[in-house]
């Protein structure tokens, strides 16, 4: 089934949606056996539900309880340094805005921001 509320980063398109994360990886069994996608479940934090993205963008993240960026939402925590930087390269080579990754002063993982310092 197609999503309603998310879509594709890199063209816009509907998300196929999973109910189970057991259904999603069925699906990205399929879709690398069949069409050699390397492919890996997420769930959604918007819809609640399961997606498939593909394997080199997950960088998998929290909400950090402390934390919150310029909008006032909560900041996302990466578990390590390399993830955060995986995803400020996705970042930047998508949108072209350059973030650096710092450690949280309250020891939830690491964030992005576009601060120098």
């Amino acid at each position: 089934m197609k999503s309603e509320t998310c879509f594709g980063k890199m063209y816009g398109q509907p998300l196929s949606e999973y109910y189970t994360e057991e259904d999603a990886q069925s699906a990205a069994e399929y879709s690398r056996e069949h069409f050699g996608n390397d492919l890996t479940p997420y769930n959604c934090a918007k819809c609640g539900l399961w997606h498939l993205s593909p394997r080199y963008r997950q960088t998998p993240s929290k909400k950090c309880h402390c934390c919150t960026g310029r909008d006032g939402l909560s900041k996302d925590a990466y578990r390590s340094k390399r993830e955060a930087r995986q995803r400020a390269d996705i970042i930047y080579l998508e949108h072209g805005i350059s973030l650096r990754a710092y450690k949280c002063k309250y020891g939830s993982g690491w964030h992005l921001t576009k601060s120098d310092y």
